[in-house]
C-alpha cells in the first residue's frame, strides 16, 4: 500500500500518544534543543517571541518551549493535521493560557498571513514525501519572520530506497533545500543530537537540529 500522509497521520493519530514511548532519545533531543534555543533565539535581546509549530502532535516539544520560555513567549500557533492529536495536546498542555491557539490543518493549506518569529517542527518534515518536500518547504519559509527550527533525521548520503526505520520516514537533503528558496545570505547551520557518553562511546540519535536564520533583503 502506497504512503499517504494525511490518511496515515489521520488514523495514527487516533492512537499515537497512547502508543508513544518516551526514551533516552527524546531526553537528549529535548536538553540540546533547549540549550540550542536559549543561547541562540531565547535570548535576552529577544524579550518578544511569536512561535508557529508545524505538527505539534500530542504537545510534547509545545508543552516543553511554553515551559521553558514563559516570558520570552507571548503568542504560540499549534498545528497538527491530526483532529484527534490536537484534542491531546489541548488535555497535554494548558490550553487555558491565552498565549496558544491550536488548529487543525497540514502544513500545504494551512492559512495564515502572520510571520512568525519562530517556526519549529519536529520529527515532521521526515514524513513528508521526497516529490511534496520542496513545496512543503517552501511553505514553511513564507511563514517565518526569522527563525525556522526543523528537527529530523539526517545522514550525509542517501539510502537507495530514500527511506529510512519505517514506510513512512524520509531523508531530505534540508540544507539544499533551503538554499533554494531563500536569499543567498541566509544563515543555514545542522547541528547534530549526539553526546559523549560519561565512560565511553557516544550516544547518537541520528537526528540533527537544522538551523535557518532568514536573512531579509533591504
Amino acid at each position: 500500500m502506497s504512503y499517504n500522509p494525511t490518511e496515515y497521520w489521520h488514523e495514527r493519530g487516533k492512537v499515537y500518544k497512547q502508543n508513544f514511548r518516551y526514551n533516552k532519545d527524546f531526553v537528549l533531543q529535548e536538553e540540546l534543543l533547549v540549550s540550542y534555543l536559549s543561547d541562540n533565539i531565547f535570548t535576552a535581546s529577544n524579550s518578544t517571541q511569536s512561535v508557529l509549530e508545524l505538527g505539534c502532535g500530542y504537545g510534547r516539544i509545545t508543552k516543553l518551549l511554553l515551559t521553558k520560555f514563559p516570558k520570552m513567549i507571548k503568542e504560540y500557533l499549534a498545528v497538527d493535521l491530526s483532529p484527534h492529536q490536537i484534542e491531546n495536546a489541548k488535555k497535554y498542555v494548558d490550553s487555558t493560557d491565552n498565549k496558544i491557539i491550536f488548529s487543525v490543518s497540514d502544513i500545504q493549506s494551512l492559512d495564515t498571513n502572520k510571520k512568525y518569529d519562530l517556526i519549529i517542527l519536529s520529527e515532521v518534515l521526515l514524513h513528508v514525501l521526497p516529490s511534496d518536500i520542496d513545496s512543503v518547504i517552501k511553505k514553511v519559509i513564507s511563514f517565518s519572520n526569522k527563525h525556522i527550527i526543523n528537527i529530523d533525521w539526517y545522514e550525509d548520503k542517501l539510502p537507495r530506497d530514500y527511506k529510512i526505520r519505517a514506510t513512512y520516514n524520509f531523508i531530505h537533503q534540508y540544507e539544499a533545500i533551503y538554499k533554494k528558496y531563500t536569499e543567498p545570505n541566509t544563515i543555514i547551520k545542522r547541528i547534530p543530537i549526539r553526546r559523549k557518553k560519561k565512560l565511553f562511546g557516544t550516544h547518537d540519535t541520528k537526528q540533527s537540529i537544522f538551523h535557518v536564520i532568514i536573512e531579509k533583503t533591504k
